[in-house]
């Protein structure tokens, strides 16, 4: 393959992936079963040209590759209001990316769309979200891709390092979680919990005991807080996570280097510390759907919204995947919610959009572009301080709908309990 005999692309591309395993004194290289493309995103400067220019060489894909999150919805790019030169400038990845074979997903959430290779398989991933939940909970074996993941796309190779390797999956630190079942049945105190937790354990990789749940929505806040409050990649949730079916099991015979109890306290200072809005604050932001949700999830939305009516001046996304609001439509749930005022977004994302103050700056948009934001996810409120500059606060999803109908914010009653 470097020698060219498969072509020049894939002869570039195992040049990077040799360079990146050499870097790391990597033994050999593997075959990967699956990949998900780095998102080329419009927000970024240069980020889509030098796309459109890498697929202009005539690189093809060698392995079933899907792709990230956008800067807007491609489907219908006037839902969010992104200004019109930036959905040109998009629309141009989204012809790179067919003309390489890289299917448009555009989702954080690639395997609710089914692409769910099997247990222990290698892969190339992107999106700290997918990765972490296809490390932990599927038990599919990836690193922190980058960009590098685009040359794994194209020879099918990547090099046998990091998180592939038995021992660096092994438990780092323990958990000991010592809060009730019942405090921990929402979204939002997963959110916490990861947001904790990944403070604590940062790069390294937490063994959680004491807790459990088969909750998929559970699984995937708790992870992907883990993997933006620190830089978690990789958990084990004893008797849950397919790694861990005991403690032993899950530190591979070892102690760790460190153990903590978690109890409910902890979460409430999360909340408390995190949260810049107060009950009553007016809001004009509401977004579900970080990571993106399931077609479940928008059906019960839509229940939650039926009959009812988002306040004047508050603008609420659902955001999704485009192949799950495509169902949606087909079942009736896109009309129900939008006959409300709220919006099913495909493709993108609040912090992914043009509402950054960065962009919002370039095209001339008032800063903040919005001035209070309420979530039920730890992940969105990680970032929205920085990256959108607004207040925020973390609530359970009732609370959403309910901040989004009355335009205030209205906070959880369990968070003092």
């Amino acid at each position: 393959m470097l020698n060219g005999k498969y072509g020049e692309d894939a002869a570039i591309a195992i040049d990077y992936i040799i360079q990146l395993g050499e870097a790391f004194d990597a033994k050999k290289l593997v075959d990967i079963v699956y990949c998900h493309y780095p998102a080329e995103m419009s927000i970024y400067k240069g980020n889509v040209e030098d796309g459109c220019d890498f697929a202009a060489t005539g690189a093809k894909i060698r392995i079933s590759t899907t792709s990230s999150t956008l800067a807007v919805d491609v489907e219908k790019p006037g839902i969010t209001e992104a200004p019109q030169a930036l959905i040109d400038l998009q629309q141009k990845v989204v012809d790179a990316h067919r003309s390489m074979g890289i299917l448009e997903t555009y989702t954080c959430t690639p395997q609710h769309l089914g692409f769910i290779p099997p247990f222990g398989s290698y892969t190339a991933l992107v999106e700290s979200s997918a990765i972490i939940y296809y490390n932990s909970v599927l038990g599919v074996r990836t690193n922190r891709g980058g960009l590098l993941t685009r040359y794994s796309a194209v020879c099918g190779k990547y090099p046998l390092m990091g998180y592939l390797l038995d021992d660096n999956r092994k438990g780092t630190h323990l958990f000991n979680v010592n809060i009730a079942d019942e405090k921990m049945q929402t979204s939002d105190a997963w959110s916490a919990l990861g947001f904790h937790i990944g403070k604590i354990a940062g790069s390294e990789v937490p063994v959680i005991n004491g807790i459990k749940t088969f909750n998929q929505e559970f699984l995937l806040s708790f992870g992907a807080t883990l993997a933006t409050s620190g830089s978690v990649t990789l958990f084990h949730l004893i008797g849950v996570t397919p790694e861990a079916p005991s403690l032993q099991q899950a530190f591979q015979g070892a102690k760790p280097k460190e153990t903590h109890v978690v109890e409910w306290t902890d979460l409430e200072k999360v909340y408390q510390e995190q949260n810049t809005l107060k009950q009553g604050d007016p809001v004009d932001f509401v977004t579900l759907g970080c990571p993106h949700y399931t077609l479940p999830q928008l059906q019960l939305t839509a229940e939650k919204l039926k009959g009812k009516k988002i306040a004047e001046g508050v603008r609420f996304w659902i955001c999704t995947n485009r192949m799950t609001r495509k169902q949606a439509e087909y079942s009736g749930f896109v009309k129900t919610i939008e006959q409300s005022g709220a919006k099913v977004v495909a493709d993108t994302c609040p912090v992914e959009s043009h509402m950054r103050q960065s962009t919002c700056r370039e095209f001339g948009l008032e800063v903040p572009n919005i001035k209070a934001m309420v979530c039920n996810s730890g992940k969105m409120l990680r970032y929205v301080g920085d990256l959108i500059g607004c207040k925020v606060a973390l609530t359970d999803f009732d609370a959403c709908i309910a901040s989004a109908i009355s335009g205030k914010l209205v906070q959880k009653l369990n968070i003092s309990k």
